[in-house]
């Protein structure tokens, strides 16, 4: 098994402390490594670090390079603009299939967070097993948490067990809930929350690309016939549409399988992931600085600095501070954080 790191993400949601030259994949947030290093290592010892590849833009090869140094250039699938996650991984599904035919491939984000790597190893295991039977493997989250800002994979039909995991065939997928349908999902016991990570074979997503997005695949392979022309290459890959792998195959395929998994599993989606993950108080203020909170509930300070954060009667904040901008947001609109960045000057994105 082969695994592929998605890497080329831009993470505006964490604005500021993410900007384009270097997104929060290449970001302590949650640790003393980068998003991007966690996950290589927790793919050790499963995987050694030549079966590892990573897609991502030019102007980020040399920032994985730097932060992964044994990665040679062999490794680097080089997306030449941001089109998503179909597109993302067809490239990768064809490099891979070019230098290893009818191999299985791991299709991993660089940015997610992942606690218990035992049970994460033997669900790619599992998952392996499966995809070798020609399934698309999917990892559902058992949800703990009526959460709105997830995805949700609804299961059917019982496939057996894998290396100890039950395997179901996948009913639907249902983008982000309002609160009473995430609620009910949670109740029924049938919903999962959809991690975005994917295992499959590489002629088995390729395939499914041609039957359910065939003007993608047509693209995508003049784009691998053009590997000693790499500037026409980029121009076809600058032309195609952003789409999504879920909603651009996920969700027309007859061969849909979810590995439902319980895992310390989070998406580092916005700014609100890290009060799961940075250390708090007992009136639910967390920080990675030094804070001195007096009658100040539910906030969240963030400072690349170190400095010292005071917090004198507030709520539901986010504050986060870094060299040249400082941001100070109401906890519950985090992901509106994007559209703050329409009005915000080029060179502070």
């Amino acid at each position: 098994m082969k695994a592929v790191i998605m890497s080329g993400g831009r993470g505006t949601r964490f604005w500021p402390a993410s900007r384009s030259r270097k997104p929060k994949q290449f970001l302590r947030i949650t640790g003393r490594k980068t998003l991007l290093q966690q996950t290589v290592d927790r793919l050790s010892p499963l995987l050694s670090r030549q079966d590892i590849f990573f897609v991502c833009s030019p102007e980020y090869a040399r920032i994985v390079q730097r932060q992964i140094p044994d990665v040679n250039e062999n490794q680097l699938i080089i997306e030449p603009a941001s089109r998503n996650t179909a597109p993302c991984i067809g490239l990768a599904a064809h490099y891979l299939a070019r230098h290893f035919p009818d191999e299985v491939m791991a299709v991993l984000p660089a940015d997610h967070a992942i606690g218990d790597i035992a049970t994460f190893h033997r669900a790619l295991e599992a998952a392996e097993a499966l995809a070798r039977k020609d399934w698309l493997v999917t990892f559902g989250i058992e949800p703990t948490r009526p959460a709105t800002g997830y995805g949700y994979i609804e299961v059917e039909s019982d496939l057996g067990f894998f290396s100890g995991f039950q395997a179901c065939a996948v009913r639907r997928f249902t983008e982000k809930p309002n609160l009473e349908t995430a609620r009910e999902y949670v109740r029924g016991g049938q919903h999962y929350w959809n991690s975005g990570m994917f295992v499959w074979r590489t002629s088995s997503i390729l395939e499914e690309i041609a039957t359910s997005q065939p003007d993608l695949f047509t693209v995508l392979q003049k784009i691998d016939r053009s590997e000693k022309d790499p500037a026409r290459a980029n121009r076809l890959f600058e032309g195609l549409s952003s789409l999504s792998i879920d909603y651009a195959v996920m969700e027309h395929s007859s061969r849909v399988a979810v590995i439902p998994v319980r895992l310390q599993w989070d998406d580092v989606g916005d700014w609100r992931s890290l009060f799961d993950h940075l250390p708090g108080d007992q009136e639910g203020n967390h920080s990675n600085t030094d804070l001195v909170p007096l009658d100040a509930r539910n906030c969240l300070a963030y400072t690349r600095q170190g400095k010292l954060v005071a917090l004198l009667g507030v709520e539901d904040l986010v504050v986060v501070d870094t060299k040249d901008v400082l941001l100070v947001c109401d906890r519950k609109r985090t992901q509106e954080i994007k559209q703050l960045l329409d009005i915000i000057d080029d060179k502070l994105l």
